[in-house]
């Protein structure tokens, strides 16, 4: 092992740290699809067009995209307190300046400025689970651990979306956002006074002479390169699906807004309760490959039936199935992803694979539309993301998991 690293005994503090990280998760993920559900209303407040409401929420992956990589190194350098710590200022000083465009008149390039600085939290988030896993939680935890860090997401998703409408249509924008700056200011207070850093091993390990060519020598390996393909195929797939959820089931099944957002809704719970199932499956039977191509399969085959389906019933209890298996296979691929890229390289090795997270949910976002255009329904839009996925379980069933090592060596 390393001389940097310095082990010490599991604390029950853990579950404190973990417990605030969720937290600043679950708001990071309220103030990024802040505007989606009330895009309307808002694009008559701020005299703009739907496609400028739709920026607000676009430049959280943009973003993404440009910082992923030098976050993941800034993490393994400083860790993950310090790191988030960082991200949480964002949060809460980028969300109070949310407010002030909503006074007098209403400034949407003042919005706009406020949502790409609250943005620079995401990669920061994002980047920070595993290494939080890693340097809190002894090995058989931290599947668990991660799931239930990846939790906060999903509980940030599902609360937007049900939250904000009913927060507008009560009160106003106004009112809305001071809400959401106000718990943000609790996040970050919360985080700065409980987070600490790691107990099992110390932010400097793995970060000693460092070079970019790490990162390559990582992504030239094979089964590496196998987890990037699926999270660029996987998450930008699932993000595109709940992207386009509602026009799809209308378009093939005549279904309406509400029912959709029950479908969509229901997805997002079955994920939260398969991303603590499943890490925990794996962490008593000490297996992770297997429960992902099984994640995979009926994740994949549950899909498929989503563009065949016409009982809403059926319709619900499959997006249910499809949320518990996909989803659940995410804490379970960073895991890998650990134990392939070393001690030292957590943060990195899970930035790069959120980085591909995000052009795929990018550029799938984009081809639905063309895909269907060119089949003529989109039924053809959910067999070209079936035959991505289906090519992502091939390439799983190669994948070796590996134990955690070192860092690794070029």
């Amino acid at each position: 092992m390393n001389k940097n690293i310095h082990i010490k005994t599991v604390s029950s503090y853990r579950w404190i740290v973990l417990s605030t990280f969720i937290f600043i998760a679950l708001l990071s993920q309220l103030l990024w699809l802040t505007f989606a559900p009330i895009s309307s209303e808002v694009a008559q407040l701020y005299n703009v067009t739907a496609f400028d409401v739709s920026l607000l929420s676009l430049v959280w992956p943009v973003i993404f995209v440009i910082l992923a990589i030098p976050v993941g190194i800034f993490i393994d350098k400083k860790g993950f307190t310090v790191s988030v710590r960082v991200a949480a200022v964002f949060l809460a000083v980028f969300s109070v300046l949310r407010i002030f465009s909503t006074f007098t008149t209403y400034n949407f390039t003042l919005l706009l400025i406020a949502q790409i600085g609250t943005a620079v939290s995401q990669p920061v988030i994002f980047g920070s689970i595993t290494k939080l896993a890693v340097s809190w939680f002894p090995e058989k935890e931290q599947g668990l651990a991660t799931g239930l860090g990846t939790i906060g997401l999903f509980l940030g998703m599902m609360l937007a979306l049900v939250l904000i409408p009913t927060l507008y249509f009560t009160y106003n924008i106004t009112i809305v956002l001071t809400i959401l700056a106000v718990l943000c200011c609790i996040g970050a207070t919360l985080f700065f006074v409980l987070a600490r850093e790691g107990a099992i091993v110390s932010p400097s390990e793995g970060s000693a002479g460092f070079a970019l060519s790490d990162l390559w020598t990582l992504s030239k390996r094979k089964d590496f390169a196998v987890l990037e393909y699926g999270f660029f195929v996987c998450v930008g797939g699932f993000t595109a699906i709940l992207t386009w959820l509602e026009i799809m089931l209308k378009s093939l099944h005549g279904i309406g807004a509400d029912d959709a957002g029950i479908v969509g809704g229901v997805m997002i719970i079955g994920g939260i309760i398969g991303s603590i199932a499943i890490p925990a499956l794996s962490d008593r039977l000490k297996k992770i490959k297997i429960l992902v191509v099984v994640d995979l399969a009926v994740g994949t085959v549950a899909f498929y039936f989503i563009g065949v389906f016409q009982s809403v019933l059926l319709l619900v209890i499959t997006s249910a199935i499809v949320g518990f298996f996909l989803m659940s296979a995410l804490p379970l691929v960073l895991e890998i992803s650990n134990r392939l890229a070393g001690i030292g390289m957590e943060g990195r090795a899970s930035s790069i694979l959120w980085f591909f997270s995000q052009v795929g949910s990018i550029l799938l976002i984009a081809i639905i539309d063309p895909v269907k255009s060119i089949g003529g329904s989109y039924i053809y839009s959910i067999l070209f993301i079936v035959v991505l996925w289906v090519v992502a379980f091939l390439l799983f069933l190669t994948l070796k998991e590996g134990r955690m090592t070192k860092k690794i060596q070029p």
